[in-house]
């Protein structure tokens, strides 16, 4: 069940380089795996990550489309609820 899954107006090129943008701000591991209209976000297999995510960001109608699985509460959250 996904922590949180919302949608955003931005594309997803916009709303990817929002994300990226404020992990980076905060210090938090990321990496990007393509996919089919969109890709996954994670921070999968990363030092000192305090609790492993996957987001995963789709284009949507007029925007893009992302959900985040984490187990627990995850503060990749604010960097997406940022971004929206």
């Amino acid at each position: 069940m996904p922590l949180l899954e919302t949608g955003s107006g931005k594309p997803v090129a916009e709303f990817s380089a929002c994300f990226v943008s404020a992990e980076e701000r905060r210090g938090r591991a990321w990496a990007y795996m393509p996919g089919k209209n969109g890709g996954t976000f994670t921070d999968f297999g990363a030092r000192g990550a305090p609790a492993t995510y996957w987001l995963q960001v789709r284009a949507a109608n007029a925007g893009t489309h992302a959900r985040l699985l984490a187990a627990g509460s995850s503060p990749v959250a604010e960097s997406v609820e940022q971004c929206r």
